[in-house]
């Protein structure tokens, strides 16, 4: 496989973290009760958050979300890429925050919606903090004699 060919394929498994994180955290905002749902599944490890702020929740997975998406789109070097994902985001923030009000079991809380902002921002300081880091780290891949068919160095 050439490097160009694994950088896509990197790049593919990177956009579907993305969209699968955001899958999943906008199922947790749109569920009548996600705790309750969980708790009999390979994901009932995640009901002891139950006892964790909401607030934190909201703040905790929004810069999750942003810090994964936000080296997406940092090889380009278009700034307008990175303004795209941020409005993207913050307009999921907002509209999933005013969409609880029509689920059952929830409603919709400007604190919630405030902490879904401080998430993005915290996640996208974070992530321009560590991006120039990750831009000068070299990753070699390469086959190995062992069973582990890829080997990073750093």
């Amino acid at each position: 496989m050439k490097h160009t060919q694994k950088r896509l394929l990197l790049r593919r498994f990177h956009f579907a973290l993305c969209v699968g994180l955001l899958s999943f955290i906008s199922w947790a905002l749109l569920t009548p009760n996600p705790f309750t749902t969980v708790r009999y599944t390979p994901l009932s490890p995640l009901s002891a958050l139950r006892t964790v702020s909401d607030v934190l929740l909201h703040c905790g997975a929004y810069s999750l979300l942003s810090f994964v998406c936000y080296f997406l789109v940092s090889n380009r070097q278009s700034v307008g890429a990175r303004r795209i994902m941020l409005g993207l985001l913050l307009a999921h923030g907002i509209s999933s925050e005013l969409l609880q009000e029509l689920v059952p079991n929830r409603n919709c809380d400007p604190l919630d919606g405030m902490a879904n902002m401080l998430g993005i921002a915290v996640g996208t300081i974070a992530a321009t903090w560590f991006h120039p880091a990750l831009r000068h780290a070299r990753i070699v891949i390469h086959p190995t004699q062992t069973t582990d068919p890829l080997s990073m160095e750093i």
